[in-house]
């Protein structure tokens, strides 16, 4: 029988599980519930432990060493544990959300001993346990996703003119349709528009749905704030999948209906005097934003001067460039404490950095230190909980989204 068979496994193992349990522990950008934190912690735990339990299978210690080492790691990683506690309870302060105790502190690195433990004296088991699970996911999943009506209309706010994917295109890309489609799905859409008396408001705004297809009702309530009510609003769907699978496979199918849509409108109201044209802005959130981006270069380069202003709340991070500082105004908001437009592949080796254009909103909290994969990590972990808190709060806005530049 081997040492690690007796005791446990080689030193070097323990503290590796351990600064793996740390980096998942490390402070993170949103609170995060006691059972997301324990999951994390074991997910890091098992892929480090396993990592190097291979790579020091052969080499062997002395069992007091060994009983050390392993003491002295579990320690270290409660240490950790309370010290994100402690963090986690000024992140939550800043937001209004409800204090956590030493329980958070303790399911947390109860997860990765758990992890830990499975790995290095059951591995058979637990790989067929994650076997299993991973088998049940791929069959679950395509049946929670046929569960959902492909043809449900997404929520958009009332009063609004919207245009949903046409039945027969429900589950494709909007790149997969013909352009002359999109065109024709445009033509249709500011007809209505025209027909309602869009063209006599004092402006009309071409909102970019996000990637499912929803259009925040808090941005256009506050367009509606800014003019007094004389405006309208003019939005067409892109894609049925939800956000996050449009913004993999086809992030630029938004570009493309935006700017068909622009064109559209603009078209109409250039058969007008320029005294008696609506004022023309561009708004976009999440990839939407990045479809509105898309439609602002495309019309300062096409039809100059045409846009009245353009603003992007909560780009993906890196997915849009800087302003070039000529052409239509722009304005970019982010809440404080929104993971999106912080995370981006490079978030791996250098810290996450804001547009220069940027308007950081929402409530203040405290900025977690980066550093190299770890804030990658931590980022990435945050995206889970983007959506869960009030306006003002992570990837959640309000009708700041509609106010505009300061001298508008």
């Amino acid at each position: 029988m081997t040492a690690r068979g007796r005791c446990g496994p080689h030193p070097i193992v323990s503290v590796a599980a351990a600064l793996a349990a740390t980096a998942a522990l490390w402070p993170s950008g949103l609170p995060r519930s006691a059972m997301v934190s324990a999951v994390v912690t074991a997910g890091c735990v098992a892929v480090v432990t396993a990592s190097v339990l291979m790579a020091t299978r052969r080499s062997p210690a002395r069992p007091a060493t060994i009983v050390a080492a392993g003491a002295g790691s579990l320690g270290f990683a409660c240490c950790a544990a309370l010290l994100s506690m402690s963090w986690q309870n000024g992140l939550r302060d800043a937001l209004g959300a409800p204090a956590v105790g030493p329980g958070w502190a303790a399911v947390s690195v109860t997860g990765g001993l758990l992890a830990f433990v499975a790995i290095v004296w059951l591995p058979r088991i637990t790989a067929l346990v994650v076997a299993m699970t991973v088998a049940l996911l791929a069959g679950f999943l395509p049946a929670a996703q046929a569960d959902d009506p492909a043809d449900q209309t997404p929520d958009v706010p009332a009063g609004i003119f919207y245009a949903q994917n046409d039945s027969n295109a429900q589950n494709d890309d909007m790149s997969a349709l013909h352009r002359d489609a999109a065109a024709q799905r445009s033509a249709d859409l500011v007809t209505r528009w025209v027909r309602a008396g869009g063209l006599d408001r004092r402006a009309v705004v071409i909102a970019v749905p996000t990637g499912s297809g929803w259009v925040d009702a808090a941005a256009v309530a506050g367009y509606r704030r800014r003019f007094g009510g004389d405006v309208t609003v003019v939005a067409m769907q892109y894609s049925a999948r939800p956000s996050w699978q449009t913004f993999v496979a086809d992030r630029s199918s938004a570009g493309h209906t935006a700017t068909a849509l622009l064109r559209e409108v603009l078209d109409r109201i250039g058969a007008r005097p320029p005294a008696r044209r609506p004022e023309v802005h561009v708004y976009g959130q999440s990839l939407g934003a990045v479809g509105a981006e898309t439609a602002r270069v495309w019309a300062d380069r096409t039809r100059p001067g045409a846009l009245t202003e353009t603003v992007l709340v909560g780009i993906p991070g890196d997915a849009v460039a800087e302003h070039p500082g000529a052409g239509s105004p722009r304005v970019v908001i982010a809440n404080d404490s929104d993971p999106i437009p912080r995370w981006s592949w490079s978030v791996l080796w250098r810290p996450p950095r804001h547009m220069a254009d940027t308007r950081i909103v929402g409530r203040r909290t405290p900025q977690p230190l980066w550093l190299p994969l770890i804030g990658f990590l931590q980022t990435s972990v945050d995206l889970l909980g983007s959506l869960d808190g009030a306006p003002g709060v992570g990837h959640r806005y309000g009708p700041e989204q509609g106010v505009g530049s300061p001298s508008s």
